[in-house]
């Protein structure tokens, strides 16, 4: 049914794709721009700033192709749709996560992948598959968070109809991950590595793939995956219990 809204209104939604690739062409030639002048930030080469800088946007692409769903929360929760969700014999916060798959999102991760092959050749990664394979387990974790981020953003949209002030927080703060963490203040590490977990969604996995990620930091991703998604699962279960149906 995506696939079909998205088939009907085909100059509206290439607007959009067009829209998605404008936007990704001018914040990398802003990285490349930025090399133009020095040649090294934080201690990163360039095409070593690109990694993060792709892993931001692979990250972020794939948790828009995967969760747009939780957009129509709100509204569903407004005409009273929610309560036939929450009434069959379905998993009401899969449904609410995945009912609306981003299929521009799904195109993009074409040219995007193959940005992201460019730069391991440049970076000569393929000659480390050790590395490939740690990166692909990080941004499975990665993964992992975003689910949680989202469901956290469904179950205050259930519990307060507010869902577009928290996703707009964590969209927003995903461009503090096109670039690599050194360039910020400790403080400004901390209160994106823990509260709202940038830092760990992308450097992790970026670091993983350059082979300088320290044991410290990737235990401390796997412990915030695991806060982060079963105390959302968590804050799921309460807002339910807060839930007035629309016949309430």
């Amino acid at each position: 049914m995506a696939a079909a809204s998205y088939m009907s209104n085909r100059i509206e939604y290439g607007s959009y794709f067009f829209g998605k690739v404008v936007r990704f062409a001018f914040l990398l030639v802003a990285i490349l721009a930025i090399f133009n002048h020095v040649k090294t930030m934080a201690g990163y080469s360039k095409y070593q700033v690109i990694a993060f800088f792709l892993t931001a946007f692979l990250v972020d692409t794939i948790g828009q192709a995967l969760f747009r769903g939780i957009y129509l929360v709100r509204e569903d929760i407004r005409k009273g749709n929610f309560d036939y969700v929450v009434s069959k014999p379905l998993n009401s916060l899969a449904y609410s996560l995945f009912r609306l798959p981003d299929f521009l999102d799904v195109i993009f991760l074409v040219p995007l992948l193959t940005l992201v092959i460019y730069t391991f050749v440049k970076l000569g990664i393929f000659s480390n598959p050790a590395n490939i394979l740690l990166y692909l387990v990080f941004i499975l974790i990665s993964t992992i968070i975003l689910v949680a981020l989202h469901i956290v953003s469904v179950s205050l949209t259930v519990w307060t109809m507010e869902s577009e002030s928290f996703i707009w927080i964590y969209r927003n703060a995903m461009f503090l991950g096109l670039f690599p963490p050194e360039i910020f203040s400790n403080p400004v590490q901390l209160i994106f590595t823990f509260a709202m977990p940038i830092i760990i969604i992308v450097a992790v996995p970026a670091k993983a793939l350059l082979g300088i990620l320290t044991p410290g930091m990737a235990l401390a991703a796997l412990a915030v995956a695991f806060v982060f998604f079963f105390g959302s699962l968590l804050l799921w279960k309460i807002s339910l219990k807060h839930y007035s149906s629309a016949s309430s």
